[in-house]
């Protein structure tokens, strides 16, 4: 795979997102961790996160590149997270913030920048009823 020079990385104008769905596999967690090149990508919404038994999503190569975000209520809620958010490090943290939302569902973070503000959300619908949505 050939690397982007840097300065060529820096001028990028572009935000560009991976989204998955990993059926809580720890086989497509691996693949996700493999692939996702943080010259290439500025933040991933996952949906059925591979978790450990502390439910935390983990690797060791993981928080070198990414911030991993969980729901607001993840630490204290007893039911599993259906969602992350990963943002690369290279996004400062004084540009971008976490959303409360009460869900083990949804989540969502606020994007600041010279473009002004843009939320982006991570939205995990199960398909045996709409529930998430009301």
């Amino acid at each position: 795979m050939q690397q982007e020079p840097t300065a060529q990385r820096q001028q990028r104008s572009d935000f560009r997102i991976w989204q998955q769905n990993l059926r809580k596999s720890s086989n497509a967690w691996e693949h996700l961790l493999k692939n996702l090149n943080p010259d290439k990508f500025d933040m991933a919404c996952i949906q059925e996160p591979f978790l450990n038994p502390v439910n935390l999503a983990n690797a060791s190569s993981l928080r070198r590149y990414w911030d991993v975000i969980y729901p607001t209520g993840h630490h204290t809620n007893q039911n599993r997270m259906q969602v992350i958010m990963l943002i690369n490090k290279k996004i400062s943290k004084n540009r971008w913030h976490a959303i409360p939302i009460q869900s083990t569902n949804i989540m969502a973070i606020e994007l600041v920048g010279d473009f002004g503000k843009v939320r982006f959300y991570n939205i995990y619908n199960p398909c045996d009823h709409d529930g998430t949505l009301h």
